[in-house]
């Protein structure tokens, strides 16, 4: 036999085996994260795994999957992950069209045309969290209730920054969102954005207290450091600009200042009176020092800031800072 001829048998024999030993460590994954799951009071049933996609891929489905803890319940028809065979550590995981969540004592169906996350890990001895992104098209939730919200796209990035072990980079998009009329009359009472928020987009860089690795131990890191970059909303008649940067203490308070951009801010400053962001018996004093704030182009430049505890628009104190962890 030629020796090239035994150098390819042995390639496809060894290659074989890769895969098959990899298909069997897939196949026993569930039963790994149920038993880590179960230590976190989550209990995860499986009706059924399969893996299939030699020699290319790695593709595996788990039917009837269904997750139970005090608190909640979510269940689906099944789970596919895939990988390319010569790069396992980067996963797509596909969720079902159709998904139930019970939670907070109201039953959720959620639909989605599509609903996608793909994940990778570095390969180096950390195994440190290199990029993720999800992806969701025409989803929908309704609930028992009486309620519902949906979307006509959402995608989120996250991608950890060159040369860097704790920062990563995050981009969101969104377009069409539909909030539950509650939700939308709260922020909206008297309806002048109109039915649906049109268009999310942004981009910050996040700073973790430690490195995202096989290290974690089962306990996420800490968020310390945001940098906003340009986050703009679209709503109707306003579209509103929003950068600047914010540090997050031990206790999770931020501190910082946010800079709030719009052309439309009479509106935007109604809109938090009657929604009761800002107290109406300070609405003259926010109009009167918006009013000196905007620019000879007729945008409005106003700081929000975050400092021991309380949120501030210019030097106006409008109500107590949000808790970041």
């Amino acid at each position: 036999m030629p020796r090239l001829t035994k150098i390819l048998i042995l390639a496809v024999l060894l290659f074989g085996g890769y895969w098959f030993a990899g298909s069997q460590l897939l196949q026993a994954a569930p039963d790994r994260a149920a038993r880590l799951l179960a230590a976190q009071g989550v209990d995860m049933q499986v009706g059924s795994v399969a893996t299939t996609g030699f020699p290319a891929r790695f593709e595996t489905r788990l039917g009837d999957l269904q997750l139970t803890h005090a608190a909640w319940a979510w269940q689906g028809t099944g789970l596919e992950l895939q990988a390319d065979s010569l790069r396992p550590l980067a996963v797509n995981v596909t969720l079902p069209p159709e998904q139930d969540l019970r939670i907070a004592g109201q039953s959720l169906q959620i639909t989605s045309a599509a609903w996608q996350i793909a994940a990778a890990l570095r390969p180096t001895t950390r195994l440190p969290f290199d990029r993720a992104s999800l992806r969701m098209d025409r989803s929908e939730i309704v609930s028992q209730a009486g309620w519902q919200m949906g979307l006509r796209a959402l995608v989120m990035t996250l991608a950890l920054a060159p040369d860097q072990e704790t920062i990563y980079d995050a981009t969101l998009t969104a377009e069409a969102i539909t909030f539950p009329a509650l939700m939308r009359d709260q922020i909206d009472p008297q309806g002048q954005l109109g039915p649906q928020l049109d268009a999310l987009r942004g981009a910050a860089r996040l700073t973790l207290a430690r490195p995202l690795d096989r290290n974690l131990q089962g306990q996420l890191p800490d968020l310390d450091h945001i940098a906003l970059d340009d986050l703009q909303i679209d709503w109707g008649p306003v579209t509103v600009q929003m950068s600047g940067d914010i540090a997050v203490d031990a206790a999770g308070m931020p501190t910082g200042v946010i800079m709030l951009r719009t052309r439309q801010w009479q509106t935007v400053i109604d809109l938090l009176i009657a929604s009761g962001v800002i107290d109406a018996g300070l609405a003259q004093t926010v109009t009167r020092f918006a009013g000196f704030m905007v620019d000879g182009e007729g945008v409005l430049n106003l700081p929000l800031t975050f400092q021991d505890g309380v949120a501030l628009v210019g030097p106006v104190p409008v109500g107590p800072a949000p808790r970041l962890r």
